[in-house]
């Protein structure tokens, strides 16, 4: 089962005694916890504290300071359900550690089975997150400062700025992004209302960045050479990397539920398999019983240093076991599929490459009618007519297919520009540029068939020369009549 775990940046926090105070008020707003009931808070006001209680739920903190300067602070919570299953959670701040000098809270959470046969499930967010964002605690993670509200950017400078850095994962170092295209003014695929939904559900896991309008997709798209998403596409982008899925409306994801229900399982699995430059509990431990061991070494008894060594060694195999489990669950999420409104990947792959995403089943939904329409009543038995009909009611034209057809409309446009954007456009697309001298002359990459070569004048065209063009290259790609 995937652990899910999260880090951002965090504001300078008091004194240990802020974070304990959110550990605490977390624990007392459950209503299942029971290890805090008949004590006090100076409990575990210290550097270490284990606390258990009869049900075997358990709570251990830990501090490591140097000269009476924190360092570090964490916590590890167990559960044990009715199901024989344990719920863990954990939580690390750790001080300057960003390469900013910033604080990192570093947050994991996961269920492991105690019985066989327990159905384990997958941890969702922590209720402590939503706490210490409420709190003002999100500090900021590059050009973006971490929180639980949707980021709406301005038609101007400065937000197409910041969408160019979002595209290209220049906009954050911890944090995934999800980019949220429009359909038009102030207008997308998910309502106002579930957009701040989502950016409150992913707070500390994503940010939400929201485009205002369709020409500013337009002029980012001028910008990252058509790389961005636009035309409703909602994309994820990782720090150092950029867009790395797409989601859109489609065949596989038919309504907007589906399409956030799936945006919500990437994200999660996105951030959980990030690299971590904060600490875990089992690092935590690791440092403060070698800072013990160091600090207490003349005055401790030979039995007490072997204890010490004893449980920095059942540490260090935790955290052997840690990683194992990390690894294990990173190669089954790796192997999952990943389409999200095409046809299953293993399919596309026996297939071939497509021009663009959905464009295979386009053509289905293309061969589907074609077929309705040159077949009589008699050539087709009723089963099959039926299941033809209501298969082509069901698929409809990509989001890939819409947003090719508006970038050839959008590319000869500028009859002084339309050369160099159409011949950028199509080897995006699977072509690549043969030798010319007065024509560009563009040939399909081996793995498209079934695609003829495309000559494009350099000198410009007017008008209607140009919109001979998109027409010849429309039926070249054979998607004049997908549309």
């Amino acid at each position: 089962m995937t652990p899910f775990a999260t880090e951002f940046p965090v504001n300078p926090i008091p004194s240990r005694a802020a974070f304990i105070a959110q550990v605490i008020s977390w624990l007392r707003g459950t209503q299942y916890s029971t290890v805090l009931d008949h004590r006090t808070d100076s409990e575990i006001d210290g550097e270490s504290a284990f606390l258990r209680a009869e049900d075997g739920e358990e709570l251990r903190l830990r501090a490591l300071e140097r000269e009476d300067d924190l360092r570090a602070i964490g916590f590890r919570h167990d559960f044990p359900d009715n199901e024989g299953r344990l719920w863990r959670t954990e939580a690390v701040l750790r001080r300057n550690a960003s390469a900013d000098g910033q604080d990192l809270l570093r947050l994991r959470t996961q269920c492991i089975a105690l019985a066989p046969g327990a159905r384990l499930e997958s941890p969702r967010k922590p209720y402590l997150i939503k706490s210490v964002l409420r709190d003002g605690w999100g500090g900021r993670d590059g050009a973006l400062r971490v929180g639980d509200q949707p980021l709406w950017l301005t038609d101007g400078e400065p937000g197409l700025k910041l969408a160019l850095e979002v595209t290209l994962g220049q906009a954050s170092r911890h944090l995934p992004v999800i980019y949220i295209s429009a359909v038009g003014q102030l207008k997308w695929l998910i309502v106002r209302k579930e957009i701040e939904k989502l950016a409150f559900d992913l707070g500390g896991i994503a940010h939400v960045v929201v485009e205002p309008n369709r020409g500013f997709s337009f002029r980012l798209g001028g910008a990252t050479e058509g790389v961005n998403a636009y035309g409703g596409t909602i994309a994820v982008a990782l720090p150092g990397r950029g867009i790395i899925r797409r989601l859109y409306l489609g065949w596989r994801l038919p309504e907007p539920r589906d399409l956030l229900s799936l945006l919500r399982r990437t994200t999660l699995d996105i951030r959980s398999q990030m690299p971590a430059q904060g600490w875990d509990w089992t690092e935590l431990q690791e440092q403060a019983l070698r800072l013990q061991r160091e600090r207490d070494r003349k005055r401790l008894s030979v039995e007490e240093t072997e204890a010490l060594y004893e449980e920095e060694i059942a540490n260090l195999k935790e955290r052997i076991e840690h990683l194992g489990a990390e690894l294990l669950a990173r190669t089954s999420v790796s192997g999952a599929e990943s389409d999200d409104d095409t046809l299953p990947a293993s399919l596309i792959e026996k297939v071939g490459a497509e021009i663009y995403p959905g464009e295979f089943a386009d053509r289905i939904r293309f061969a589907t009618r074609f077929c309705l329409a040159c077949t009589g009543n008699d050539d087709l038995d009723m089963r099959t007519r039926l299941v033809l009909e209501n298969l082509s009611k069901a698929l409809r034209p990509s989001t890939g297919l819409m947003e090719l057809t508006d970038e050839l409309k959008r590319a000869t446009k500028d009859p002084k520009r339309s050369a160099s954007q159409l011949k950028t456009l199509l080897i995006r697309h699977g072509y690549h540029e043969k030798a010319g001298n007065r024509h560009i002359r563009l040939e399909a990459d081996d793995t498209l068939y079934g695609l003829n070569s495309i000559t494009i004048a350099k000198t410009p065209s007017d008008i209607r020369g140009l919109i001979n063009i998109r027409k010849q290259i429309e039926r070249t790609l054979g998607i004049s009549k997908l549309k």
